[in-house]
């Protein structure tokens, strides 16, 4: 199994007198901690005009966290590709391959969140259609081939990108969903997913069946052994010496981080923690919580630490002691 530190970026100027240059240091510092204890990935995800995320170009980021580790891979989840232009796209990531010397992590998605889509301008009821369009683009960009593309929603005349990924045919690819429909899709493309449990409010049983639903689907399509892709999922996580300490530490941090990202909807800790999505405890506890995941086929655990204005010393506590006492049970 493999274990990675997921940033949201998630951050609360008006309340927790915080910078988003402080964010920024906090989550490069966890980075090279995560790696000198061991984690295989990072990942930074994308949001754009409001504090649910101030990381609206997390390719920026990964280059300062690319000169600043020798090993751990580097990921975005997710670059949301109706909102940009894909040729940018395909250069911005394919520096940060180049300057990682091949060690991107490529996620990807449609999006979701209507004010982003209001703020760049862009109709959000066609973005499926947008993010396979754009998909095309970035393929094709990244052959480092001159090429021309006449989509629906893009057109290039003949161009050639200057700089292109360290991996070839192109840096590792996952698609965002955690729905029926939606891995189903990915599978007919050939591709992996990836995805936050909490955010279809999937149970585990629900979960299980998503999963074995896409792997299905990888099979009948004929791309290659499902048991061997790697399908990361990323969970909510503090662990302390106990539940009660980790509850203490983290349960306000978690619920303002809720309220922020269902924008008044009624979801709390003791929600997530009924669904087993949010995975605080001893050691031992969070061990038991993750096995349970392992064994329904989530072979790639995103660990989402720094959440809700979360002490940046509280979090290194739990990442240490994730790496110490968790990951060598389950590794």
């Amino acid at each position: 199994m493999k274990f990675s530190l997921f940033t949201v970026f998630d951050n609360y100027s008006d309340i927790v007198p915080r910078s988003a240059d402080q964010l920024f240091e906090e989550v490069l510092e966890q980075t090279v901690l995560a790696e000198q204890l061991g984690f295989d990935a990072v990942w930074y995800a994308e949001h754009h005009f409001a504090e649910y995320g101030v990381s609206p170009s997390p390719p920026v980021l990964l280059a300062a966290a690319a000169r600043m580790t020798e090993r751990i891979r580097l990921g975005v989840a997710v670059s949301v590709l109706p909102l940009r232009d894909p040729v940018q796209v395909a250069e911005d990531y394919a520096v940060v391959d180049v300057l990682s010397g091949g060690r991107l992590n490529m996620g990807l998605g449609s999006g979701y969140l209507a004010h982003e889509f209001h703020g760049f301008k862009v109709p959000m009821e066609d973005k499926a259609l947008r993010f396979n369009d754009a998909l095309d683009v970035l393929l094709k960009a990244w052959r480092g081939e001159t090429f021309s593309h006449q989509g629906p929603y893009y057109q290039y005349p003949e161009i050639r990108l200057n700089v292109v990924p360290v991996q070839r045919p192109h840096p590792e690819l996952w698609v965002a969903s955690l729905r029926q429909e939606g891995v189903k899709h990915i599978a007919r493309m050939g591709y992996r997913i990836m995805g936050i449990a909490y955010v279809n409010s999937n149970s585990r049983e629900e979960l299980a069946e998503v999963i074995q639903t896409y792997k299905e689907h990888v099979r009948a399509h004929g791309h290659g052994d499902p048991d061997q892709l790697e399908i990361p999922v990323a969970f909510h996580v503090h662990v302390a010496p106990s539940l009660a300490e980790a509850e203490a530490n983290a349960k306000e941090a978690i619920n303002l981080y809720l309220r922020t990202r269902k924008y008044g909807k009624d979801i709390q800790y003791e929600d997530l923690r009924a669904r087993e999505q949010a995975i605080f405890g001893s050691p031992e506890e969070v061990v038991e919580q993750i096995q349970r995941y392992r064994d329904i086929g989530v072979n790639h655990f995103m660990a989402l630490m720094n959440f809700g204005a979360l002490d940046h010393r509280k979090v290194i506590q739990s990442l240490e002691l994730f790496a110490k006492r968790v990951i060598p049970a389950l590794r």
